[in-house]
């Protein structure tokens, strides 16, 4: 907040006439300052209380949901869903408890976004560190509950446990809180944050916190339904009272705030690297993860090609094992969706022996998610970036390298590596896909699915085509990699947008067949096209700016 004031006095200085009669004298008013972000904590108050509504309600839509779907016998009937079951008021409760829980776990992890907003707090003002985070914590405990006494009030009139409601989660987030303080001031507890560092330990210990969050969940709620009563409340409330008194005298440990200070570098780092990311397309990632490159056995590269086909050989199998990392966590997203198919899909057969709800037309609609799924799943950026940073940023001062002929070769050849690389993820996709459809759909013909096939290879295509195509024609980076051409952002968001829009543009197709047939034949004459444009313009505009 006192960066944010000062760089707005900054600008207001900068104003012609008025600008010169403003006082720099603000800069050192910290007293002013604090009473400004005073201010402004308790004007944000009503976002807050907003915020913190959503999230109630959507703990309650959950149990509202999951309730009135088990009671339904033969088929999904919405006209008999209810809000007033008992049930769904203790789940909503379960759920949010749950989450008081995991919303202690970033602080005892000393890596929370308000443990780090404290420190620069203190530093600023010269506090101790240990007293300002533990009173900060406190205020924003106050301001929180007082953020949701108003959607929690409004679910304890709907049940009628109006007591319950309210007391209950405020106490137990009170005492999660003292909890966590008192977790903080042992040095044992730092020596487990210092195993945390250790890769194994790590993911241990997140597989243990997720999969107890999940199980949890399902055991508290749909197998053993816990009732919360105003006893439950009053027995809550005395042990948040009592763990209050006891964390007063607890103070954090010296090797935890050191533990803040170092995720605190850590996140700034990560912030810079984001923000410095935000306009490269992946360049600066690129720059990171290609620094290790894979040894290989590269005589039979030599023995069968030579020239730019070579070049792109080799920078392509030496950065394989790159590639398959990024393909193996897209991958492992689309398989995770494939389970989830399955689930769904054995619950439906377990529960009501019924599955054929997709028609013909329904099916359709979900062909135009496909194109924003292969926007973010996509590698062509990651791919086109190392190409530059490892091979076209040197290469292309040398004249033979910008000839007409190299160019074109090159941008051929790295169009089959970018489709081949895509292919897995379209593959992956396409598969959830024929599933849904084969365990899901009703009476769809089978010349859809030869209709879908030519759709995803003129996906693929479309993905693997614009990053380069877009690359070869404007060539964004300088010498220093930095980006230079504001035409290809734009170009890009336009694009984006087209991917989120292309809903709105299938229902304005009739029958989905015409719509899949239309786009895949946009699709094919726009890949011609950039090819005959980069057959003219590459030759002259592909250089370093």
């Amino acid at each position: 907040m006192t960066e944010f004031l000062n760089g707005l006095w900054f600008w207001l200085r900068r104003i012609p006439l008025i600008g010169k009669s403003i006082s720099p004298k603000f800069y050192g008013m910290r007293d002013l300052k604090t009473v400004i972000l005073v201010v402004f904590k308790w004007l944000s108050l009503p976002l807050t209380v907003l915020r913190k509504s959503f999230l109630v309600f959507i703990a309650w839509l959950v149990a509202f949901g999951v309730k009135n779907l088990s009671l339904q016998k033969e088929s999904v009937l919405w006209d008999t869903f209810r809000i007033d079951y008992p049930e769904i008021f203790h789940w909503t409760l379960t759920i949010f408890l749950l989450f008081c829980i995991f919303e202690q776990l970033s602080f005892v992890k000393a890596s929370s976004g308000s443990l780090f907003r404290g420190i620069a707090f203190a530093k600023m003002f010269r506090l101790s560190y240990g007293d300002t985070l533990k009173k900060l914590n406190r205020i924003n405990l106050v301001m929180s509950l007082l953020a949701y006494i108003f959607p929690l009030g409004i679910l304890g009139l709907i049940y009628h446990q109006s007591f319950v409601a309210i007391v209950l989660p405020s106490s137990f987030r009170l005492l999660t809180l003292n909890f966590a303080l008192f977790l903080v001031s042992k040095n044992w507890w730092v020596d487990i944050l210092d195993s945390y560092q250790k890769k194994i330990f790590k993911y241990s210990y997140n597989l243990v916190v997720f999969g107890g969050g999940v199980f949890g969940l399902f055991y508290l709620t749909l197998v053993h339904t816990l009732e919360w009563t105003a006893l439950s409340a009053w027995i809550i409330l005395i042990l948040a009272s009592v763990s209050f008194l006891l964390s007063q005298k607890k103070k954090l440990s010296q090797r935890f705030i050191q533990s803040i200070f170092r995720n605190l570098a850590y996140h700034e780092q990560i912030v810079t690297e984001a923000r410095s990311n935000q306009s490269n397309t992946g360049l600066k990632a690129a720059q990171k993860s290609s620094q290790k490159i894979e040894v290989t056995d590269e005589q039979e590269l030599f023995d069968k090609f030579s020239g730019i086909q070579l070049l792109n050989r080799l920078l392509f199998k030496r950065y394989r094992k790159i590639f398959k990392k990024k393909l193996f966590y897209r991958l492992g997203g689309l398989g995770l969706a494939f389970l989830i198919i399955l689930g769904v899909y054995a619950y439906l057969v377990i529960r009501f022996g019924k599955t054929n709800y997709l028609t013909f037309n329904q099916v359709g609609n979900i062909l135009p998610s496909i194109f924003f799924i292969m926007y973010l799943a996509s590698i062509s950026k990651e791919v086109v970036a190392i190409y530059y940073t490892k091979c076209d940023q040197a290469m292309l001062n040398y004249p033979f390298y910008r000839t007409e002929q190299t160019i074109l070769q090159s941008f051929i050849g790295r169009l089959k590596q970018s489709f081949i690389l895509n292919t897995p993820i379209v593959v992956a996709l396409f598969i959830n896909v024929f599933l849904g459809i084969l365990l899901f759909g009703k009476a769809i013909p089978l010349s859809f699915y030869g209709l879908i096939v030519f759709y995803g290879v003129a996906v693929n295509l479309l993905f693997s085509f614009h990053e380069l195509f877009l690359y070869y024609i404007l060539q964004p980076f300088d010498r220093e990699g930095g980006m230079k051409n504001p035409i290809f952002t734009v170009i890009n968001g336009i694009f984006y947008y087209f991917c989120i829009q292309n809903y709105q543009l299938a229902n304005r197709f009739d029958e989905t067949t015409t719509y899949v047939l239309t786009i895949s034949i946009i699709i094919v004459v726009y890949v011609s096209l950039g090819l005959i444009i980069v057959k003219l313009k590459a030759p002259k505009r592909f250089k370093l700016k």
